[in-house]
């Protein structure tokens, strides 16, 4: 058992008689709560592989892959050589990357990754295409790790004008995209109209974020990780370290001293009981009004046929403000002191303070989440190679939806 200096939390680490690992953490949280997480951890000296179960997500890390596992739903493997895929519970594929080249309009040859899309999310569903699209990423390196830079598709010059001026008629969003009954996200104020495509197109970036994320998580059409089978076996071995802890604690004066007025059992048999809760996330207005700024930035760089960089956004004078949207779940190191957690689609994040120079990691404060991610105003450890494939992501995103306006703007609602 390890107190941590606050005295407020600790982690606990139980090796189990079949050689697997139990790590549960407690902390206490600003609003005087306390949040117990716990993961088991199995390592596979054959293959070199280790799986960690926490959450309702698998974690398998092997020598030259990270495989992420949402409960019964979708997997997302990143590779070490920078391809990503991700496949549905039934083995179809989500996505798919591989390298290829591609012949420049001057004839030049160049080597790109090619990301194949067979499904889309809508609604929390995915929903299968009758025609798979590709989309192109340029390949670079970030400390010597592969990285792919997403290469816009232009549209035609009268395409990106009706973005630069008011709708002639304020346009009715139906609703703010829902997830089931449920509304995905709630902004501070909610307008019933909007006159301008940008900040109509910044509510949708933010809204359709969260509403794959829930899409994810609880998978669609599976039992919820809490209510699962394998989810009850590990709340049951977390309570019984707990006791066993609590017992051990009674006897030992100086850790009982150490760990001040800790309650070892606290929250132990609601761990994680949000999960599959869908609630709106609740949106600042600051965090709405940069998001669309952003928007903003990327339509016209788009425009412009040019890729947002990580390297860009360091480089800029706002990389201090700049908000990064998670594209795909992420297991990340909770600096905050929760050992780690889970990014999911649509939670949004900011630079704590920027990358050292010669870090591949970055940390970042979690500034809106979902009830399944990693919470709110946290401080979380991300791969910069992760970073970018937020920031195309955004891009993508971003295209779809100014597709999706041009498509509903006609009718007067979106």
């Amino acid at each position: 058992m390890v107190p941590r200096g606050d005295r407020n939390s600790f982690d606990i680490r139980h090796k189990n008689p079949d050689g697997s690992q139990m790590v549960i953490s407690q902390k206490l949280m600003p609003d005087g709560t306390k949040k117990v997480s716990g993961f088991q951890q199995t390592e596979d000296l054959r293959s070199g592989t280790t799986n960690r179960v926490a959450n309702g997500q698998r974690v398998t890390v092997g020598k030259d892959f990270e495989r992420l596992s949402v409960g019964g739903g979708p997997a997302f493997v990143t590779k070490r050589n920078g391809l990503r895929e991700a496949v549905l519970p039934d083995g179809r594929p989500a996505f798919q990357d591989r390298y290829t080249s591609f012949r420049d309009r001057n004839g030049s040859e160049r080597r790109v990754i090619e990301r194949t899309h067979y499904a889309h999310w809508s609604h929390g569903r995915p929903h299968y295409v009758d025609r798979p699209f590709v989309r192109l990423y340029d390949v670079g390196q970030i400390y010597g790790a592969p990285v792919a830079y997403y290469r816009p598709a232009r549209f035609t010059y009268v395409a990106y004008r009706p973005y630069y001026q008011r709708f002639a008629v304020p346009l009715a969003l139906a609703s703010v995209v829902t997830v089931g009954a449920v509304a995905a996200v709630a902004f501070a104020s909610q307008p019933t109209t909007y006159d301008d495509p940008m900040a109509l197109m910044g509510d949708m970036q933010i809204a359709s974020g969260f509403e794959e994320g829930y899409g994810y998580s609880p998978p669609y059409g599976t039992t919820r990780f809490y209510d699962s089978p394998e989810g009850v076996a590990l709340r049951g071995q977390m309570a019984e370290v707990q006791q066993q802890v609590k017992v051990n604690v009674k006897g030992n004066p100086t850790l009982a001293q150490q760990l001040g007025e800790v309650d070892l059992q606290a929250s132990s048999l609601q761990v994680q009981q949000e999960v599959g809760n869908a609630v709106p996330v609740q949106i600042p207005e600051e965090v709405r009004q940069q998001v669309r700024k952003q928007v903003r930035l990327s339509v016209a760089m788009h425009q412009n046929g040019r890729p947002l960089v990580l390297d860009d956004v360091l480089a800029s004078g706002y990389a201090n403000i700049y908000l990064f949207q998670t594209a795909h779940p992420l297991n990340v190191g909770d600096l905050s002191g929760a050992g780690e957690c889970f990014l999911m689609p649509g939670d949004l994040i900011g630079f704590s303070s920027l990358p050292a120079a010669n870090s591949p990691f970055a940390e970042m404060k979690v500034v809106a989440s979902g009830a399944n991610s990693c919470q709110t105003g946290g401080v979380v450890e991300v791969r910069l190679t992760d970073l970018q494939e937020m920031l195309n992501g955004f891009s993508e995103r971003v295209e779809d939806n100014m597709k999706r306006v041009s498509a509903c703007a006609p009718s007067g609602r979106c």
